[in-house]
């Protein structure tokens, strides 16, 4: 069972890359863009390239009693579907989801099955499925309409997902998947030690045929009340568990309350799109087949789709060739191509262009080995792919893979390969950095290579950087301790640039879902990055004497040459009369606190009166003073 292969619903703060359709390593893509193309391979034509999850939801008794915050198990699963639905509809796309809850008072389903209500029908998410979830989050409302009653039996509730899949339209064209959200690791116990039995044989016979039918049933079990979910008394047969890990590491990531369980669920939700297929070849008879996934890529909006105001249709983009005689379109026969060479012009036609940018089928061939200390932090050119091993096409790929990986990181080896990503496409040398799963890691499938670009030769440049000044200490004293004070104090050891979010796409989410779900007001998105109002107010003291130190720099008074008349050119504008508080700067000469005031109002009130602006600052304190003593 591959229940580890979880469905692609978007959440607005992720990438939205997870929902790029697949594409073979042969496609008509550039730059290694995951963006829909319409020149994919063979191979992605029968490619799976979306999603079918049913959200199977225990109504029983436990789901239902409040936790320590005031809020039930069942609660918490409608936050995160929720949740879930809203990302997707920022995100679009064509899949689909539905919602079935099980041990119920009312019974919806096409079976007839007493205890499954089947709430929310599978199909593309709409404003509509956010309103009704919201609806279900009222206890009174879910009471009312569905109510949770005795335990059914569990192979039907199952049954009910198998037969909503097969009742789709085109359901084996998409990963179907059915996330099962319970509390309860023994169900129908209460009916009796021998039904139990049977139930439970007939329950796992059940998951066997669905994962016949390649539908995966994705267990996401929720501790109530306290008490530790064990798998083993039910569920252990139906689910996927890694031989690795076991029965007891499974349990141990069991959800204690919406964070958890929030985590645990994206986790399977959100599946590792492979961005392309392709072969890597040794020598002239070794092939391994190769699946490419981007782990790291900018965060962009999604390009809008243009549609006809008439009757809100997509249009599609239709490009014509006319002549510029005639006006006339030509048809793909009538145009040539060529290359200036001298005074001649020199015409190809599009198979002799095609033959010479051709260098090769698409692929990555292995070209030798070097040191793993050659690669350099700088031949790094953009975020780098990882390549794990496809059976899909080549049998035996997971054992070479493997074998070749573990060689490398015991002889401390990077390869060297040249990339060919599509035909007619130029070769790009790269580096595969070898790297294994550690505990810790994000990404359990972290087992595999890196793809790593390389510059070609004339990609490498030595810009000729002047020398930065460096502060002199001695003419400005104490500069160089108080800015040292300041980073030090600024410093922060606990920032992760993956806790704050893109202020710029979080405020476009918020006006896409509040569109999709016809509010009125998108309401305020809290940007991350401003910074730390009283982190700061702590340095200001240490800022203020920086700054002082800075303006404290004697500026020469520069006298430019007078500007010719004439020439029609526009005058410039006048500066803005300075105003300045009179009475506040003789308070302050009184006292003799002048020296307080920043060289920036020292210089208003010069400016204000015509007085010169040069000099340091003690020059601009004496000349303010002498200029109040005049003029008291």
């Amino acid at each position: 069972k591959s229940a580890d292969l979880p469905v692609a619903f978007m959440s607005s703060v992720l990438d939205n890359s997870f929902f790029s359709s697949s594409g073979g390593f042969g496609s008509n893509d550039a730059d290694f863009s995951d963006d829909e193309d319409s020149g994919f391979s063979i191979r992605a034509r029968f490619e799976k390239n979306r999603d079918s999850v049913i959200f199977l939801i225990d109504a029983g008794e436990n789901m239902m009693k409040p936790g320590a915050d005031g809020k039930s198990a069942l609660g918490i699963v409608i936050d995160l579907l929720k949740t879930v639905v809203q990302g997707r509809l920022i995100q679009g796309g064509k899949d689909e989801l539905g919602v079935c809850f099980y041990n119920t008072d009312k019974s919806k389903n096409s079976n007839g099955f007493p205890g499954i209500y089947n709430a929310i029908d599978l199909d593309e998410p709409d404003a509509k499925v956010v309103q009704e979830l919201e609806k279900l989050e009222d206890k009174k409302k879910f009471d009312a309409d569905i109510g949770g009653g005795e335990e059914c039996e569990f192979h039907q509730a199952l049954w009910t997902c198998s037969a909503i899949f097969s009742n789709k339209k085109n359901a084996k064209k998409s990963h179907q998947r059915i996330m099962l959200f319970t509390g309860n690791d023994r169900p129908n116990a209460k009916l009796g030690s021998a039904k139990y039995e049977e139930l439970k044989r007939r329950a796992v016979q059940k998951a066997k045929d669905l994962d016949d039918l390649d539908i995966a049933l994705i267990l996401n079990s929720i501790n109530v009340d306290g008490t530790k979910f064990k798998v083993q008394h039910f569920f252990a047969d139906m689910i996927y568990i890694d031989d690795e890990d076991g029965i007891d590491k499974f349990e141990e990531q069991v959800a204690q309350n919406f964070e958890d369980l929030k985590a645990k669920c994206y986790k399977r939700i959100f599946q590792k799109r492979a961005l392309a297929s392709c072969p890597m070849t040794i020598g002239d008879d070794i092939k391994i087949g190769l699946k490419l996934y981007s782990v790291l890529r900018p965060a962009t909006k999604r390009t809008p789709v243009q549609l006809d105001s008439r009757n809100n249709q997509r249009l599609t983009c239709v490009t014509k060739w006319v002549c510029a005689s005639t006006g006339s379109a030509l048809e793909e026969y009538q145009i040539r191509t060529y290359f200036p060479y001298g005074c001649e012009k020199v015409y190809f036609t599009k198979a002799e262009i095609n033959q010479i940018k051709d260098f090769g089928p698409p692929g990555i061939k292995l070209m030798g080995f070097k040191p793993s200390h050659s690669l350099k932090w700088e031949n790094n050119l953009k975020p780098a792919l990882f390549l794990r091993p496809d059976e899909g096409q080549v049998k035996g790929s997971t054992t070479a893979f493997i074998a070749l990986l573990e060689e490398m990181q015991r002889l401390r080896k990077i390869a060297i390969a040249q990339v060919i990503y599509r035909k007619c496409s130029a070769p790009r040398f790269a580096a595969l950095l070898p790297t294994k799963f550690k505990e810790g890691d994000q990404w359990e499938d972290k087992t595999g290579f890196y793809l790593i670009f390389l510059p070609y030769a004339d990609d490498t440049r030595e810009p000729q950087i002047p020398a930065m000044p460096v502060a002199d200490d001695t003419k400005l004293p104490g500069l160089i301790a108080n800015t040292r004070t300041l980073v030090r104090d600024l410093l922060k050891d606990d920032i992760d640039p993956d806790s704050y979010s893109n202020p710029l796409l979080q405020k476009h989410y918020a006006n896409l879902e509040a569109m999709a779900l016809e509010k009125e007001d998108p309401g305020e998105v809290e940007d991350e990055l401003i910074p730390d109002e009283k982190l700061l107010q702590n340095v200001e003291d240490t800022i203020d004497t920086i700054q002082e130190i800075v303006e404290s720099v004697e500026e020469p008074e520069l006298r430019g040459k007078k500007r010719k008349g004439g020439g029609g050119g526009k005058s410039r504008a006048k500066k803005p009369k300075v105003e300045v508080e009179v009475d506040e700067f003789k308070k302050l000469a009184a006292s003799d606190h002048l020296g307080k005031l920043k060289v920036a109002r020292l210089k208003d009130y010069c400016r204000a009166f015509g007085l010169p602006l040069g000099g340091r600052k003690a020059d601009l304190v004496d000349r303010v003073k002498d200029h109040l003593d005049k003029n008291p």
